[in-house]
C-alpha cells in the first residue's frame, strides 16, 4: 500500500512539472505579445479582466490605489486618513486615485466589484481591519468619484479566467493581462513599480508630518495581498511565477501555488 502511495505521488508530481513547464511556455509568449512600457501615471488592480485597451501600462498592484489605502487601515489609520493620504500624493504629482469595481457589484453578495477590497469586507479577520472600517473607506471612495475629484475608476466587464499569478520585475515594462485574442487571462502584479510607489508616498507622507514606515507599509501590503490570493476563488490554489520583462525574452520561473485559505 505504501508502494503504490508514493508511486501515485511520484505520478502526480511527474503531471504538475509537465503541466508547469507548459505553463511557463505559455506566459512567454503571452508576455512576449502583451508587454508594454509601464505607464506610471495610473495605478490598475492585479485583476485579469483589463481588457487590451483599458488602463494600458497602468502599474498593477492589489486593489489600485484603494489596496493601498487598505493597508493604512490595518497600520491605524481613519478611512478619512486612509484615503486623504494616497489622494493627496497622487493628487500632488499630477495622477488620479484609480480603483475599480465590475459588473458584478450588487449581485450575489458582491459588494463592489474589486475582488481585493470585496473580500475583505466579508472575511475583515483575515486583514487584522473590521469590515465596517473597510466598507467607511469605499463609501469614501465613491462619493469622491460621484464628486469627480481627480478620480479614476474602471467597470470591468469579464468573468473571471485567470490561469496563474504574474509577478513582474522590471523598470520600464509591464503586462497587460487579457490577451483577448487568444482569450488568455492571467493575474499581473507589478512588484518593483508597486515597492517603489509605496517608498515616494511613504517619503511624501513623511514631509506632510505623517508617521508612517515604508517596511510596515509594504508588510501590510503584502499579508493583505497573500490574503486576498489565498481566499479569492479566481485566485486560490493557482500557480503563482516570477516574471522578468526586463529583456527582449521574458525569463520565467515557478514560484509556488498560492495557499488556499478559508
Amino acid at each position: 500500500m505504501l508502494l503504490e502511495e508514493k508511486f501515485i505521488f511520484i505520478e502526480t508530481k511527474k503531471f504538475m512539472n509537465i503541466e508547469i513547464e507548459n505553463l511557463i511556455n505559455e506566459i512567454i509568449s503571452h508576455a512576449e505579445k502583451m508587454r508594454v512600457p509601464v505607464d506610471c501615471t495610473r495605478r490598475k488592480c492585479v485583476d485579469g479582466g483589463y481588457k487590451e485597451h483599458e488602463a494600458v501600462g497602468a502599474i498593477a498592484l492589489p486593489g489600485a490605489d484603494l489596496g493601498i489605502s487598505m493597508a493604512l487601515l490595518k497600520l491605524g489609520f481613519s478611512p478619512e486618513e486612509a484615503f486623504a493620504i494616497v489622494h493627496n500624493f497622487v493628487t500632488e504629482i499630477g495622477h488620479p486615485y484609480c480603483w475599480h469595481t465590475d459588473t458584478h457589484e450588487g449581485h450575489h453578495g458582491c459588494v463592489v466589484g474589486c475582488g481585493h477590497c470585496n473580500v475583505a469586507i466579508g472575511k475583515s479577520h483575515h486583514y487584522g481591519v473590521p469590515s465596517e472600517r473597510i466598507s467607511e473607506l469605499l463609501d469614501i471612495v465613491r462619493q469622491k468619484q460621484e464628486e469627480q475629484k481627480n478620480m479614476e475608476m474602471v467597470r470591468l466587464e469579464r468573468e473571471h479566467a485567470e490561469k496563474a499569478i504574474l509577478v513582474i520585475i522590471s523598470t520600464d515594462y509591464t503586462v497587460k493581462p487579457w490577451d483577448e485574442e487568444k482569450n488568455n487571462q492571467y493575474f499581473i502584479y507589478d512588484q518593483t513599480h508597486h515597492e517603489n510607489l509605496l517608498k515616494n508616498l511613504v517619503s511624501h507622507a513623511n514631509m506632510a508630518g505623517v508617521s508612517l514606515s515604508y517596511d510596515d507599509l509594504l508588510s501590510a501590503s503584502k499579508e493583505h495581498t497573500n490574503k486576498t490570493l489565498g481566499l479569492l476563488g479566481s485566485s486560490k490554489g493557482k500557480p503563482m511565477f516570477l516574471v522578468d520583462v526586463s529583456g527582449e525574452k521574458p525569463v520565467v520561473q515557478y514560484l509556488q501555488h498560492v495557499t488556499i485559505l478559508e
